[in-house]
């Protein structure tokens, strides 16, 4: 009896490594999205840059580091102290205004979306501090942060989201993305580890129901 224990724990350790390890595979897999938010294709070329052999996404590596950098460089410039609080605010939405440029498509172009990130962003710091220096107390002034700062990223995300969606669905491919080029290093690697391809799940699940 004692062999049988041993046996079966020995089975379920293995059992559980060999999940884990088909986990950390399919994140790997995954690591080219995670980087670029957008499959390997020409029509989303001008939302990327590339360093090596990896594209990464411009308003991620790009737009939320000027973020963070912009509200350390506001408070080490004392700004907070030589603008008032409505100059911080109105200098943030002239700023993140910028991104009127993506509806109307001049951030086709490389150099724009890279600039346009950078100063958007940059407002968005402004932004920041001209309502935590505002002269309500500290949970007043995170309430607002909390609920401008949801609402600009929602419809951020939500045009974003939808622009995603215009783009593969005028594609030839039209959203199927099992035979997307895009798509074709994550699904061979999937392949190669024998590991589950979601897409192919899902589409198989639309099929039944």
């Amino acid at each position: 009896m004692p062999k049988l224990n041993s046996n079966s724990t020995e089975n379920e350790k293995n059992r559980q490594d060999g999940i884990i390890r088909k986990l950390i595979l399919y994140i790997r897999s995954l690591k080219p999205i995670i980087l670029s938010h957008h499959p390997n294709c020409d029509k989303f070329k001008e939302h990327t840059f590339k360093i090596g052999k990896y594209n990464f996404c411009i308003g991620c590596f790009i737009g939320y580091p000027v973020a963070i950098i912009g509200v350390l460089m506001i408070f080490f410039l004392n700004l907070i102290n030589i603008m008032e609080s409505t100059l911080l605010f109105t200098t943030g939405i002239i700023l993140m205004s910028t991104f009127i440029l993506s509806p109307l498509k001049f951030t086709k172009f490389k150099v724009i979306k890279i600039i346009q990130k950078i100063l958007f962003n940059l407002g968005g710091a402004f932004l920041f501090w001209g309502i935590f220096t505002l002269p309500n107390h500290f949970f007043i002034n995170f309430l607002l942060f909390f609920l401008i700062f949801g609402i600009a990223l929602a419809l951020v995300n939500a045009y974003h989201a939808f622009s995603f969606y215009r783009t593969c669905k005028k594609c030839e491919f039209s959203l199927d993305w099992e035979i997307c080029p895009g798509f074709k290093a994550l699904f061979e690697y999937c392949e190669v580890n024998n590991l589950p391809n979601l897409f192919k799940l899902q589409k198989r699940r639309n099929s039944e129901s």
